[in-house]
């Protein structure tokens, strides 16, 4: 990760101190730190006036919470000014005070020149607005995200990695982006839950391509076979990768449709709605 851009995303109760993590590997890796402040705010409920033309009139208690968000924003981004400065780092602070459904691509914009994107735990108190960062950084930015980084103080770091792979589009890509901290790392697990042989699947010796090409680039690499049994994919995957002390997990992001994950569950949403494994992810 040397000379890596960092985009650390906290919420409305995000403090300097939780960029301590993040501070740390930027200073050991000379890379750069970005910090972007969300503020959600409530959807706007606006009123018609009995006026030929229908003037909207905006309720007075919805720009009170909105100007009360922007003032807490603005305030966080100075002291996180301050902390960089006071870390010996460069980066930009910046701050997004929207309705939620706005965050998605606003904050992908956000993400096109980092390297890599970690998602703090503050931003998760808001559900509808963590849905949509998560969204726009997956979807609409080109690199890969980490969540539950503050779960393990090695994650940006790991020493133990974890790869669920399924030989797919999503999950090569979040190989590929995790390439650098599986340099570093000194045991990588390529775990594969009940490999499909055929042709058309995970091939006749699945994970050994991969393990072949990650060799080559000096990743010290083993190969795993889980049978689920009677636990779906995801709820096998946490168990396992905690069994091998994991520091971070790595895996692709929504092989299926996203509306399909959320009301029917899958692999994905089970890892993104657990909060003990550092996990990157890309799409």
């Amino acid at each position: 990760m040397r000379n890596f851009t960092f985009l650390a995303l906290q919420g409305p109760d995000g403090t300097p101190a939780d960029l301590a993590q993040v501070a740390e590997t930027a200073v050991a890796q000379k890379g750069r730190l970005n910090v972007l402040h969300l503020g959600p705010v409530p959807v706007l409920a606006y009123s018609l006036t009995p006026h030929p033309y229908g003037i909207p009139t905006i309720p007075d208690s919805w720009v009170e919470m909105r100007n009360t968000m922007a003032k807490k924003l603005t305030e966080h981004q100075a002291q996180s000014r301050e902390y960089l400065q006071a870390q010996g780092l460069s980066g930009e602070v910046n701050t997004i005070c929207m309705e939620p459904a706005a965050f998605h691509d606003l904050v992908g914009l956000r993400a096109i020149f980092a390297d890599i994107s970690i998602v703090q735990e503050s931003v998760r108190s808001d559900k509808g607005a963590f849905d949509n960062v998560l969204y726009g950084l997956l979807f609409e930015g080109p690199g890969a995200v980490i969540l539950n980084a503050e779960a393990n103080p090695k994650a940006l770091a790991p020493q133990n990695v974890f790869i669920a792979w399924n030989s797919s589009l999503p999950a090569i890509r979040a190989v590929r982006a995790a390439l650098p901290l599986l340099k570093e790392a000194k045991e990588v697990t390529i775990a594969c839950f009940d490999p499909d042989p055929s042709r058309y699947a995970d091939g006749q010796n699945p994970g050994s391509d991969l393990a072949t090409w990650l060799s080559h680039h000096g990743v010290n690499v083993t190969v795993q076979e889980y049978a689920t049994g009677h636990q779906n994919v995801g709820d096998a995957l946490v168990m396992r990768a905690k069994e091998s002390t994991a520091d971070l997990v790595v895996m692709g992001a929504y092989g299926r449709s996203r509306w399909n994950e959320r009301f029917f569950g899958g692999t994905t949403e089970t890892m993104i709605t657990q909060r003990d494994l550092p996990v990157l992810l890309a799409h």
